[in-house]
This record gives structure tokens, C-alpha cells and sequence, in this order.
């Protein structure tokens, strides 16, 4: 909104200085406002808040645009090739635009550095050799740059415009994210990583904010401002004395020191930090005062992950560890042993899946009835929680995916041994059951004995008809009888036979 009233004839002066508009299509968006003779209203009156709706709703102008406008602002709207629509975001070293080109209609990112900077210390250097990391840079994990231009004083670096949210922006707004989406940001970004270094470039400034996600699910790394050439010689930062460059939060022990130091190890401790900011909610090291922090990064353990997120794997947090480790050679060396481990256990855990015509994922087999030799052994590793039944233990899944819930009937008999029914009183040897006994309380599930190699699974309990007299199986006592009878009719005819 306007910081002052503004009058019509001011508002129009103005959009037609800014050369956004062509002067025929304004005119022809003024016609309803027109009398009959042709003429405006009186040069006093305010603008029509319609025809900036007109405007808009057309497409000719953006409500960024319009808002500028209405301060007074009609320069820097048009900058070479391109329309800037509306401000992506800013900082102390730049800010970012969306832009389309005004032949092609493409949106690009266009990067300005501003004006003020350009004379100071090395950020113009600065500017057009991180135009020249990202134009070589060809990766899908990586955001693109086309081209470094400038229009008269303003410099600017024309970007893969990537429509989306950053990372940072996105834990932000929603929360700690799930265990197995932060792996997969995480993947993506560590696999763009390598790709960079094997190019010969350490990014030095990896962090949420810079790691955009597409509207596919792809993160791709953002802003090279930082990028350290291998075997660059006079180099900037020390051309200029500027011993450390990063952001605080997100800062290898190595760097905080001297960002000379910095090689891909860094980067893999500061997108370590980044997996503690999606997981957690925050940087592993997010209060006291910059040099507090600092200390912080090259002295105090990392915090425990598990502290604040107890459902994370055992694997995801181990990986975490390492990433974190002070001295860089105890670290992952490479940003693709973070890519595989990652990848190793998102492959290993599949996400899970809901049965049909039920409300909730299938649980965990309980570790005690795991098969020792009937079934499948479940292989030792991390395990994803699904929903809150699993942490609390509230329902488990046998090996078939078939969910068991607390109201199910709990385990009667293990396969290879005898069903025992524990619904009745035990007896004496010899004498039969009495109808109607009430039944037992049934016990807790039996334990697999070590070494058993027989498959743990639930069965119901036996009715009151199938109640079994002296332990045995009903099986039992139906051969039995068979075979006394068919033993009597042999007998019988055997005897016929010999009179």
C-alpha cells in the first residue's frame, strides 16, 4: 500500500515513467473512467482502487509493482532483457527477483548486487565469480546461472528460477519435519555437494535457507557467493582480509577459524547442522552472541539429537555424529558417503504403507516373537516409528502385515508344541473337565526359548466346545477311538472267519 495519498495524475505519471505498462494499453484500462467527452476525473481525485484491480487482474502489472508505484518508485523495474515482477527476497549482499524475459516470457531469478556495494572491499569481485562457479555447474541438485549482465550502475546475475521454498522458510512454517523427508532433502543436497567438489568447488555457506525444494520434491543448492576454488590463487578472502565467511549457525569448527581452511569436509559438518535444524527445529548451536556460537562450533559436543526427537533412528542419528565430529578427519570424507548412507537406509526402511479399509499403518512384530528359523529373521538396524501405537506399544504386526491390536486374543500356542487351553482349571490326571468351567484369566504371551527355531504367531483362543480333556489335543482322542473300533470289526471278523 501507498506510504501518502496519491492522486490519479500522479499514479499515471508515474506508471508511465516506469515503462512497464505500453502508454495504448493504459489508456484503454482508463476508458471506463472516462466522461463522455473523453476527459479523467478532476487531477485531485485519489486513484480508483478499481483500476489498479483492472490492472492487476489483466496482468499488466503485479501487486509488488503496483505497491512500488504508488511510492513514487519508477526506475529499476526493467533491467536489460528482463521485467522484475516482484522481490524474492533480500540481504546485506543482494536481493533476488523474480523476472520474466520481455521477448521470451520465461520467469528467471534475476540476483542484484546493490548499488552501494559495488565500490566496496571485494563483494563485485565476489559477485561475477559466483556467476562464473554457478554458469559451470550443471547439475539437477544445483540452481543454474545463464548470465552475469549489468544495467548501467546495477549489476546482476540472471537464475534458474526454482518455484518452490527453501528448507529453512519450510521448517519454519510447518515444523520439525518427519524423519524420513529430512533424510531425502538431506540425500539431495549432499549428492549436488559432491558433484560441486568434484568440480573443485567448496560451497562454505550450506545451510537450510539455502537449499531450495521444487514443487517435484528436488532440493537444489543455492547461492555460490561463497564457493572456494581449489588451488585458487589470491584469493579474495584473503585479498581482502576476510579471515571468516559463513553463517554462524551453520559453521565447521575449521572455518570459524579460518575460512581458508575450509574443503568439502566443511561442507559436510554444515549440512550436518542442517539436518539438526529439520529434525530439531533449530541449529544445533542457536543461542549466545556470534562469538558465543562460534566457540561453541570448535569446542562443546553437539547436542543430542535424541533429546529432543527420540523416534530417530539409531542409523540417521549415528550419521549425525559423524557429520558433526570437530576435527574433520573423523567426519564422512565425502558428501557421497552421506548421500549412500542415507540412501542405504531410506532403501532398507520403505516408507510405511496403509492397509486397505483401515485408519492406520501396519506396527512393529514385537522383538520377542521374531522368527527364529519358521520365518523370515528381521535384520538388526534402525526402525521407523509409524503413528503413536509403535512408540507406545500399542499394537504390533506379525510377519504376514496383518495388523494386531490390544483387543486381539493374545498368543495360545507356539507352532511345533502342543496347544495348551488356558481357559479352564487345570485338573487332575484322569479326569475330565466339567462344562461351564469358568475360564482362566489367559496369560501373557509365551517367549520363544533361545535357540527355538519354531515361528512365533497369534491364534484365538479355543472355545468352550473344543476344550481338550487331560491336556490333549481332540485330534488325539478321534484317532483313538477310530482305531479301537476299527480294531473290534477286525477282531470280530476274524473270529467269523475261523468258525
Amino acid at each position: 500500500m501507498s506510504e501518502s495519498p496519491q492522486t490519479l495524475d500522479d499514479f499515471l505519471r508515474v506508471l508511465r515513467s516506469s515503462g512497464l505498462v505500453d502508454p495504448a494499453r493504459i489508456d484503454a484500462e482508463l476508458a471506463p473512467w472516462r466522461d463522455s467527452r473523453g476527459g479523467l476525473p478532476a487531477g485531485g481525485e485519489p486513484v480508483p482502487e478499481a483500476f489498479v484491480e483492472a490492472l492487476v487482474g489483466t496482468g499488466l502489472l503485479t501487486p509488488w509493482q503496483v505497491d512500488q508505484l504508488r511510492k513514487g518508485r519508477h526506475k529499476g523495474f526493467v533491467l536489460g532483457k528482463y521485467k522484475l515482477l516482484r522481490l524474492l527476497g533480500a540481504g546485506g549482499m543482494s536481493s533476488v527477483y523474480l523476472a520474466e524475459h520481455s521477448t521470451l516470457g520465461h520467469k528467471v531469478a534475476i540476483k542484484v548486487l546493490p548499488v552501494k556495494r559495488v565500490e566496496q572491499s571485494s563483494y563485485l569481485a565476489r559477485f561475477r565469480r559466483e556467476a562464473q562457479a554457478s554458469a559451470r555447474l550443471n547439475h539437477p541438485n544445483i540452481a543454474r546461472a545463464f548470465d552475469l549482465e549489468s544495467s548501467g550502475a546495477i549489476h546482476f546475475i540472471v537464475l534458474e528460477y526454482i518455484e518452490g521454498t527453501d528448507l529453512h522458510a519450510k521448517t519454519k512454517r510447518e515444523g520439525p519435519l518427519d524423519v524420513r523427508e529430512a533424510a531425502e532433502y538431506v540425500r539431495q543436497a549432499a549428492v549436488g555437494l559432491q558433484y560441486a567438489h568434484e568440480e573443485g568447488l567448496v560451497h562454505r555457506d550450506i545451510k537450510p535457507a539455502n537449499l531450495m525444494l521444487d514443487k517435484r520434491g528436488t532440493v537444489k543448492i543455492l547461492d555460490m557467493g561463497l564457493a572456494l576454488a581449489d588451488g585458487e590463487e589470491g584469493s579474495l578472502t584473503r585479498e581482502h582480509d576476510e579471515k571468516v565467511l559463513g553463517t554462524a549457525d551453520y559453521l565447521a569448527p575449521e572455518q570459524a577459524r579460518d575460512s581458508h581452511r575450509a574443503d568439502a569436509r566443511s561442507d559436510v559438518y554444515s549440512l550436518g547442522c542442517t539436518l539438526h535444524y529439520l529434525l530439531v527445529g533449530k541449529a544445533p548451536y542457536a543461542s549466545g552472541t556470534l562469538a558465543e556460537r562460534l566457540r561453541a562450533h570448535m569446542n562443546e559436543p553437539p547436542p543430542n539429537i535424541l533429546d529432543a526427537r527420540p523416534e530417530v533412528p539409531t542409523a540417521i542419528a549415528e550419521l549425525y555424529y559423524r557429520m558433526m565430529e570437530k576435527h574433520p578427519d573423523a567426519r564422512p570424507q565425502t558428501a557421497q558417503e552421506v548421500a549412500d548412507a542415507l540412501g542405504a537406509w531410506l532403501a532398507s526402511s520403505p516408507a510405511p504403507t496403509r492397509q486397505a479399509g483401515r485408519g492406520e499403518p501396519p506396527r512393529r512384530l514385537p522383538r520377542r516373537t521374531e522368527a527364529g528359523g519358521g520365518g523370515p529373521r528381521r535384520q538388526p538396524g534402525p526402525v521407523v516409528r509409524s503413528g503413536p501405537g509403535s512408540a507406545s506399544g500399542g499394537g504390533t504386526s506379525d510377519p504376514s502385515g496383518s495388523a494386531v491390536t490390544r483387543d486381539s486374543a493374545p498368543p495360545s500356542a507356539i507352532d511345533g508344541l502342543p496347544r495348551i487351553d488356558t481357559s479352564v482349571t487345570p485338573q487332575r490326571r484322569g479326569s475330565t473337565p466339567r462344562a461351564g468351567t469358568p475360564a482362566a484369566p489367559a496369560p501373557a504371551a509365551p517367549t520363544v526359548p533361545s535357540g527355538d527355531s519354531s515361528a512365533a504367531r497369534s491364534v484365538k483362543r479355543p472355545s468352550a466346545s473344543m476344550k481338550e480333556p487331560l491336556g490333549l489335543p481332540i485330534a488325539f482322542w478321534v484317532l483313538f477311538g477310530a482305531g479301537v473300533i476299527a480294531a473290534a470289526v477286525l477282531a470280530v471278523a476274524f473270529l467269523r472267519s475261523r468258525g
